[in-house]
């Protein structure tokens, strides 16, 4: 007989810039969008304001993580330039994501309100996508079914 033992740690998908650990699983109960972030890369800040007014405006979930590696002092740095209401994240060296590291930007990831992955979205957002992000975001989750019992006896 042998006995298997892991570490039951909390789970950790991503840091803030104060380097509070951030785990995915927090924003399941609601769909979340994932976009990856540049500063360098010009679409993504274009599609910034878009991504703000969904949060503030639409009052929807979304995260921007960093698509760099960052140093605790560049992440901090980086923050402090974008609006408060969009925190950047940056990815934890045990992030285990539904969704793979984007190979272009801008990437985006949509995640229903389990955490599974529905839609990936690739180049930059517009306003029609992101009207019909919020729309399909706040689309009512279906009610569950009535338990019917059933018994093998029918009496």
């Amino acid at each position: 007989m042998s006995l298997l033992l892991s570490g039951c740690g909390k789970l950790v998908d991503f840091e803030t810039a104060a380097g509070d650990p951030v785990a995915l699983t927090q924003f399941y109960g609601r769909p979340v969008l994932v976009s990856y972030y540049a500063p360098w890369c010009a679409p993504c800040q274009r599609e910034l304001p878009l991504l703000q007014q969904m949060v503030r405006q639409e009052g929807v979930q979304v995260l921007l993580v960093s698509y760099d590696p960052l140093s605790s002092s560049e992440h901090a740095k980086l923050q402090a330039t974008l609006d408060p209401d969009l925190p950047l994240l940056r990815t934890s060296d045990r992030a285990r994501l539904p969704f793979p590291r984007p190979d272009a930007l801008p990437t985006s990831y949509l995640l229903n309100a389990s955490g599974k992955l529905t839609r990936t979205l690739r180049g930059e957002l517009s306003a029609p996508q992101t009207a019909e992000l919020v729309a399909e975001m706040k689309k009512p989750l279906p009610k569950p079914q009535p338990w019917v019992l059933f018994t093998s006896a029918n009496n």
